[in-house]
């Protein structure tokens, strides 16, 4: 009998399955390839390396396509635009020619591959900037693709249920057509990259940082993946408990679906309203299947993050169309362009990696947020020492934000991240307010335009200036204009912005890790962070000033959903919570059992603890949530 063996992980996609080991990136043979046009040649007659290395990046990108053709028939947009960044990857002339000279100068046409990718992923990973470091992931994973074509190597993995395991696994693997993956194991990667992102939203149990021991396993083992580790050769009883883990989901799963026609209203009598984050007209399809009550937060940068230059008001119209067909007459709340951070499209790559490099020179330190402009030792109300409220009354208490880049002088240097991208480019700002003004009314939604990273109101009034003259050339009326409060410097002045936005978004995650001093590629950069007091407090400010406005408030991030911080944001007056599509039945039966008036009281005593443990006690004592 085969001894059994744990490697352990971090859950980039979080569950439980069981299936075969199937290593995607096994070494190919040192040398030559004997066919690597792939065409049955084994003759030694030379072959010029051009036609050959040409036919291979060909195979690859045409793959890539049909996958991405398949996944667009199925609504699967969002998967479909990260499997052509694959394809264009492998079109790209700069790579393919670099590996052909490297061939005519004498290296075999895999090692030309090796080198050429290398030297393209490599320069792209010196920019120094995290995303961008995903993106030379992705050339590697097309490397990869080249070289198994250059090796024949061609035979799609048995048709039995699959656990993935590779160095760096990418998109395109777990999207593969014919296989069954049920979860995939990755030595490398971030919770970033195009496979995490491709993972979560398909519920495919994704571990990365296991143990490398697990790449020497022979294909076919087989493998139990939990929470965090994956389990070789598992006991009867580990893999009777898996089972049954499995079949319990998917009993519950079909339980909350049949309760969708049920409020969200609390135990006593609290409502809750319950939207849904989107990107894609299938995520929109799926949480009005789920019951939400319109889109809470539609990301429009999704269909951009490869374009060769700013998108037009056209380009604008053919991606936004689809996506708000679904929601006649009910709200559509559409974040402008977001670029950057964790969306960087290619034609602002340069600038940023200029950006970045001369902000490191300027003696810039810190993360990749904005600090508060009043120095470092100022609350975020202003001054040190000040109350989160200010003057809008509320939770008191400091809390300095610990992340952001100051250029000489100590005034902030922002680094290229969504609105100041979008207000040094009105003509582009323009060109997508026109866009969404002009969809929205043909589409005949409650449309809400909604600004990320405002820090101040002068940000917010050149906004609305955009949208007043795009509204006045069509002839239609401005529809409300919000902010997402995401930044430190927006929650110091939350007081002046409540009192000019038409509605304030809470954006948990960028929040949560401009606070605490977090990136959000850190594993503990999770949704449960924003239970710290530090983050409550500051949310505690938030909805005060929006009382004190009379201004709706809501929470887009993903703390919305998770159930430790779920009451919290009940508790404390967010009344509106925007998830994803997938979360919405599980969020609807977590309001259903709780009382507001208990939620009110564990709030209000979690703004005065200190750490996000002692938050936690607090909550599981004396709420009914699920432990962990």
């Amino acid at each position: 009998m085969s001894a059994r063996h744990r490697y352990p992980g971090r859950p980039a996609s979080p569950g439980t399955a069981l299936g075969h080991l199937h290593r995607t990136d096994r070494p190919f043979p040192v040398g030559a390839p004997d066919d690597p046009a792939g065409d049955g040649r084994t003759d030694a007659a030379p072959r010029p390396p051009g036609p050959c290395l040409a036919a291979a990046f060909d195979q690859v990108a045409d793959r890539m396509d049909a996958v991405a053709g398949g996944l667009r028939t199925r609504g699967e947009n969002e998967q479909a635009d990260i499997i052509e960044v694959g394809a264009l990857i492998a079109r790209d002339p700069e790579l393919r020619q670099h590996a052909v000279r490297l061939a005519a100068a004498g290296s075999d046409a895999a090692a030309a591959v090796r080198d050429a990718v290398d030297t393209q992923a490599r320069a792209i990973a010196a920019l120094g900037d995290p995303v961008l470091a995903e993106r030379a992931a992705d050339v590697r994973q097309v490397g990869r693709r080249v070289l198994a074509v250059l090796h024949g190597v061609h035979e799609p993995p048995p048709e039995r249920p699959l656990v993935l395991a590779a160095r760096e696994i990418g998109a395109a693997d777990l999207l593969e057509p014919g296989r069954m993956v049920t979860a995939a194991l990755s030595v490398t990667g971030g919770p970033n990259s195009h496979a995490a992102i491709v993972a979560r939203s398909s519920g495919i149990p994704l571990l990365l940082g296991v143990d490398p021991g697990v790449l020497d396993l022979p294909d076919g083992v087989q493998v139990l993946v939990d929470a965090d580790s994956a389990v070789v050769h598992p006991v009867a009883e580990e893999r009777a408990t898996a089972l049954a883990a499995i079949a319990a989901l998917r009993e519950r799963r079909a339980r909350l679906a049949a309760a969708r026609h049920l409020p969200a209203r609390t135990v006593d009598g609290h409502p809750v309203t319950l939207r849904v984050n989107a990107a894609t007209p299938a995520d929109v399809r799926a949480g009005l299947e789920a019951g939400a009550d319109g889109v809470g937060l539609l990301r429009t940068e999704l269909p951009f993050l490869d374009a060769a230059r700013w998108p037009s008001r056209a380009r604008h119209t053919i991606a936004l169309g689809p996506v708000l067909a679904p929601l006649a007459g009910r709200t559509a709340t559409v974040r402008t362009l977001d670029f950057a951070d964790d969306k960087l499209p290619p034609f602002l790559a340069e600038d940023r990696g200029a950006d970045r490099r001369g902000a490191g020179a300027a003696g810039g330190t810190g993360g990749p947020g904005r600090a508060a402009d009043g120095g470092a030792g100022a609350g975020l109300a202003g001054g040190a020492g000040a109350g989160l409220a200010g003057a809008d009354g509320g939770a008191g208490g400091s809390v300095e934000p610990l992340v952001g880049r100051r250029a000489p002088g100590g005034a902030v240097r922002r680094i290229g991240r969504g609105l100041p991208l979008m207000l040094a480019r009105p003509d582009a700002f323009g060109e997508q307010f026109t866009a969404l003004l002009g969809a929205a009314a043909g589409a005949r939604v409650e449309l809400r335009v909604m600004i990320p990273m405002v820090a101040d109101v002068g940000e917010l009034r050149a906004c609305r200036a955009l949208l007043d003259r795009a509204a006045a050339e069509l002839d239609l009326p401005a529809p409300p204009l919000g902010i997402m409060v995401e930044l430190p410097e927006a929650v110091r002045r939350i007081g002046e912005l409540a009192a000019e936005a038409a509605f304030l978004s809470l954006g948990t995650n960028d929040l949560t890790c401009q606070l605490l001093g977090l990136d959000r590629r850190d594993p503990a950069a999770g949704p449960a962070s924003t239970a710290h007091p530090a983050v409550l407090r500051a949310i505690a400010a938030v909805v005060a000033a929006a009382r004190a406005h009379r201004r709706p408030v809501s929470v887009c991030g993903d703390a919305a959903a998770h159930p430790l911080v779920l009451p919290l944001l009940v508790g404390l007056g967010c009344d509106t919570l925007s998830v994803a599509p997938a979360a919405l039945d599980e969020v609807r039966a977590a309001v259903r059992g709780l009382d507001h008036g208990a939620c009110r009281k564990v709030a209000t005593e979690a703004l005065a603890l200190r750490t996000a443990e002692e938050v936690r006690h607090l909550v599981h004592g004396r709420l009914p949530v699920p432990p962990g």
